[in-house]
């Protein structure tokens, strides 16, 4: 899997956000884009995950050599972010059935090894509204990693996350990301520390 970005650009009337990133990521690795507040950080993923759409330049995702549509591309990523939401009213295990429904996960997985991936008790019938921020931003995180898909995309990912709930994540990055590309948007030290390749926005684009 691999994806190329090509002249990528985005303004939104006449600011330019992104200008002519040219990037290729390739699987096995975890990537890091940093760069101040309101630098394009967050418009970067969502212009890879198609959410927006450039306003010059293009991504490809590449699978086995092959370029694969952009309407299909929501088939071949998970997306995390503060912004992003679960849905409020359904217990856990609605949540984790719902999310199976659109992504592929392992087989074996049930609501016992999805709470022991989530070093969770049990949370029975309570919903996910009554959670706090720290475990609906872990719960989302837990869903993602699970995902049987190539390509992660986390922005901001340890939002909300206390201590033990990073080293978590830490952890099962490790353990989820083997020949996947993972791309994670952050200031955040300790984010940035889990990834191989760490990409400047204002480098990589010419603002």
């Amino acid at each position: 899997m691999e994806i190329e970005l090509i002249g990528l650009s985005k303004r939104y009337g006449y600011q330019w956000i992104l200008r002519d990133v040219n990037q290729t990521f390739i699987k096995g690795k975890v990537y890091g884009i940093s760069g101040r507040n309101g630098i394009g950080k967050s418009t970067l993923i969502k212009l890879i995950s198609g959410f927006l759409s450039p306003s010059s330049g293009k991504v490809l995702f590449k699978s086995a050599g092959n370029i694969i549509l952009p309407r299909n591309f929501h088939e071949y990523f998970v997306w995390v972010a503060p912004y992003t939401d679960l849905i409020q009213e359904f217990t856990l295990e609605e949540m984790l059935m719902f999310h199976k429904k659109f992504k592929p996960m392992p087989e074996n997985l049930n609501i016992k090894s999805f709470l022991e991936y989530l070093e969770w008790q049990n949370t029975g019938d309570k919903q996910i509204r009554f959670f706090s921020s720290g475990m609906k931003q872990k719960l989302q995180l837990a869903l993602a990693l699970l995902s049987e898909t190539p390509i992660l995309l986390l922005d901001e990912p340890t939002s909300y996350l206390d201590e033990a709930a990073k080293n978590w994540f830490a952890r099962r990055l490790r353990q989820n990301s083997e020949n996947r590309i993972a791309i994670i948007s952050s200031n955040d030290r300790f984010d940035l520390d889990l990834c191989q390749n760490i990409l400047d926005v204002t480098e990589i684009s010419n603002h």
